[in-house]
């Protein structure tokens, strides 16, 4: 294999090199998405509660024997989506 190596060195004068710089941008929110955010977030944490403590205690909440199933699955489906971000705006 033949290399060819160049001992010549380039000269690179200061006004041939550009900067980029990223600057993000500032998002400006309307004033009640701030305060929606708290309360998608809280009613998330609190329905999930609600739905895992239904799934694993049916008779607390006077689950029906037919629906305890659905509750379930429901409950592991919603769990999954809180967890996945689905009531974080």
């Amino acid at each position: 294999m033949n290399t060819n190596v160049s001992n010549q060195i380039s000269e690179i004068e200061e006004d041939d090199i550009t900067i980029i710089r990223y600057k993000p941008a500032e998002t400006i929110e309307r004033p009640g998405i701030g305060s929606l955010r708290r309360i998608m977030k809280w009613f998330g944490f609190l329905s999930t509660i609600a739905w895992c403590a239904a799934a694993l205690s049916p008779a607390t909440f006077r689950v029906p024997v037919s629906s305890q199933g659905w509750f379930f699955i429901v409950a592991i489906l919603w769990f999954f989506s809180f967890c996945a971000g689905l009531f974080n705006l």
